[in-house]
């Protein structure tokens, strides 16, 4: 780790002037690290309008530029983007006042997260130097089809459809949420706050790339897609086989049947991120069909207990 000459930095929170230059850094950070930007501006400008700038963001100038930019957004998760990838000081003192945003008006134990690509060194060693630990990593796997993937192969009984509206809310999230428990990172989540995940309510949730492996009127297994305008790239957001039903070729039927839908609306490219621990060897299961790792990144975390206000 390289240590910078100590620099004076103008330490404040985000003001909305700031904007451009702070989606500047982020875009340029998340590029290098994932390989696109992650967010538009219009996405940072909207959650800038949904949260309290002044309590959860912090910016850092030096010689009027804009050298850093921090962010504590829900669940207490870290966000650091520095527009020197080695300054190693810079990143720990925006840690360091993030922490303090966490703590702030808490009076039991937080738990922080953070989420680190394989790539960012810097922030990799500065997290595990500071206590956090990972014992999660994902996979972002791609392919790029240049020809129309082979045709699923369904088990007997099993069918498949597309999404309805106003009819197959309830049943998809309880068959994700069901198939979703074996994951070891899986937080259960409400019905209102899985509608907020999956982003049903948007303008760019499209039914068309959600489908439903059915057995009768059970579902087995779904397989709910997003297309990334930005990007042209389709996502596979969400594989689920129920436990009933695995090991029966589902879950890959409903890949290759997701893979086929894209690749007729001229989609090519499409990605998605698995845990490398999986305990159903997903990542198996994509290599099969041509997907390849091309990143990783890391989830850590650390529970710092608030200190109890003086009586």
């Amino acid at each position: 780790m390289h240590h910078h000459p100590m620099k004076r930095y103008f330490v404040r929170p985000a003001k909305p002037g700031d904007l451009e230059a702070v989606y500047d850094l982020i875009e340029k950070q998340n590029t290098v690290d994932y390989g696109n930007a992650l967010r538009t501006i219009d996405d940072l400008r909207k959650s800038w309008e949904s949260i309290d700038i002044e309590d959860v963001t912090c910016t850092a100038h030096a010689d009027g530029h804009l050298a850093g930019y921090a962010e504590l957004l829900e669940g207490d998760s870290l966000y650091i983007y520095l527009a020197d990838r080695g300054n190693t000081d810079l990143a720990f003192q925006l840690m360091t006042i993030l922490e303090e945003k966490a703590l702030a008006h808490k009076t039991e134990t937080v738990k922080l997260f953070a989420k680190i690509s394989e790539k960012n060194n810097t922030l990799l060693q500065l997290f595990a130097s500071k206590g956090y630990r990972s014992n999660l990593s994902f996979l972002i796997m791609e392919v790029i089809m240049d020809a129309p993937p082979p045709a699923p192969q369904w088990p007997e009984g099993i069918a498949v459809r597309t999404f309805v509206r106003n009819q197959d809310e309830q049943g998809t999230y309880e068959a994700d949420e069901e198939a979703a428990e074996d994951k070891g990172y899986h937080t259960p989540l409400s019905y209102e706050d899985w509608v907020k995940r999956m982003r049903l309510n948007t303008d760019s949730f499209d039914p068309g790339l959600w489908f439903l492996a059915l057995n009768g009127n059970e579902i087995a297994g779904v397989a709910l897609n997003i297309y990334s305008k930005e990007s042209k790239t389709g996502w596979v957001d969400h594989l689920s086989v129920r436990r009933a039903w695995r090991k029966r070729g589902i879950g890959r039927s409903l890949l290759l049947h997701s893979l086929g839908e894209f690749y007729g609306r001229g989609v090519t490219h499409v990605k998605l991120s698995v845990d490398s621990q999986s305990l159903t060897n997903a990542p198996r299961l994509y290599e099969q069909v041509g997907m390849k790792t091309i990143q990783q990144y890391h989830i850590y975390t650390k529970e710092i207990d608030a200190v109890p206000p003086i009586s």
